[in-house]
């Protein structure tokens, strides 16, 4: 949040070529934790059974609302994604329109270790999260070889947190953090493929 009063043309252009630097081309998301905290992981990267869980208090990480970079194609300037983030409903034909929602989606994260999963030659979308406690919590984890599901609650028929549609993950670097977008339900699908 900033103001600027402009009372000339060359402060109307400063004005301007400021707010341009601040620009990030990008899409804001609401991270929620879903379950339980992450059991601790010690110093030399281990689990430490030592240090107590404490999943009722409620810590900075458990909640975000934080952008993640769509960065534009180099070539054409344009932002290509090959997979949408669900909706939080099921579709019905019945229904003359569509339900209200959010206009950042709610995305709830699972802290339980999975393997990142991906293969040849079916695409996934890559974003990396703007800086927030969420993501310096994953990368103190120093796990870049596991990832956390992410899911959209009430985005499957019978289920209420519904399946999931990607993963949080770590940068092999750990200098970032990556929400990959894969298609629905991805754990069934990839291994039929």
């Amino acid at each position: 949040g900033r103001s600027y009063c402009v009372r000339t043309q060359r402060m109307l252009n400063q004005c301007l070529e400021s707010l341009v630097q601040k620009v990030q081309s990008g899409v804001v998301i609401n991270f929620e934790k879903s379950g339980p905290d992450p059991t601790p992981i010690g110093e030399d990267g281990l689990v430490d059974s030592s240090r107590p869980i404490n999943s009722f208090a409620s810590q900075p990480w458990h909640s975000c609302h934080k952008l993640i970079y769509v960065r534009p194609n180099p070539k054409t300037g344009v932002p290509v994604g090959h997979w949408p983030i669900p909706e939080s409903f099921w579709p019905d034909q019945n229904s003359p329109t569509l339900p209200p929602r959010t206009a950042h989606p709610v995305v709830r994260f699972s802290c339980v270790d999975c393997e990142p999963m991906v293969i040849d030659k079916l695409p996934f979308d890559k974003y990396e999260l703007e800086p927030s406690p969420l993501t310096q919590y994953i990368l103190e984890r120093k796990s870049p070889h596991t990832c956390w599901q992410v899911f959209v609650s009430s985005s499957g028929k019978y289920s209420e947190l519904g399946h999931p549609f990607g993963y949080l993950k770590a940068s092999t670097t750990l200098t970032c953090v990556n929400l990959f977008v894969m298609p629905y339900n991805y754990p069934v699908l990839l291994p039929l493929l």
